[in-house]
């Protein structure tokens, strides 16, 4: 009974080396990270924000059309003082120690039309509420965006600037309440 027909261990036809798979491996790798580089380039994210000739650059400053004609009413209105709020780049800095926050302020910022290009954390960890700190050139915004986040967050305006170089047109430093 020993001479039955079991078949003898077969050896695969084709065998790639784990060589020549690690090889391939580490070039996907290579691609993927190389990819990930160019397209955050090309569209001005992170790091490449401030560098990448692929990005528009707007000026800060809201423009007036020339034919604007302005009514009584509208002046009074507190609507006047409406700025273009895609205009300038605002950064989200979580101070509060809470995870997220800084992520759910941004969405809250975009829905009301605001360009937040960044969100990080701030140097500390214990801010107690929410402080906006503007360019010299960016001013014109601080009741716009005050006005904003005080629906939901305990905003007031910081008296530090920030540096005209900064990449920033306006910092929200999240607080606790």
């Amino acid at each position: 009974m020993d001479d039955q027909n079991t078949p003898a261990p077969s050896t695969p036809i084709y065998q790639e080396s784990q060589e020549k798979n690690a090889k391939w491996l580490w070039l996907l790798i290579f691609l993927i990270i190389i990819g990930a580089i160019a397209f955050a380039f090309f569209r001005g994210i992170g790091p490449f924000a401030s560098i990448s000739p692929f990005t528009k650059q707007v000026s800060p400053t809201p423009t007036s059309s020339p034919f604007v004609e302005s009514s009584p009413l509208t002046e009074s209105s507190p609507q006047a003082s409406a700025v273009d709020k895609s205009v300038v780049k605002v950064r989200v800095l979580n101070g509060s120690g809470t995870t997220g926050k800084a992520a759910s302020v941004k969405d809250f910022l975009e829905g009301l039309g605001w360009k937040v290009v960044t969100i990080g954390n701030a140097d500390s960890s214990d801010f107690a509420t929410t402080e906006v700190r503007f360019r010299t050139t960016t001013k014109d915004y601080e009741t716009a965006i005050v006005d904003d986040l005080s629906d939901k967050y305990s905003a007031k305006a910081s008296s530090d600037n920030l540096e005209s170089t900064d990449s920033a047109d306006i910092e929200v430093i999240v607080g606790a309440k």
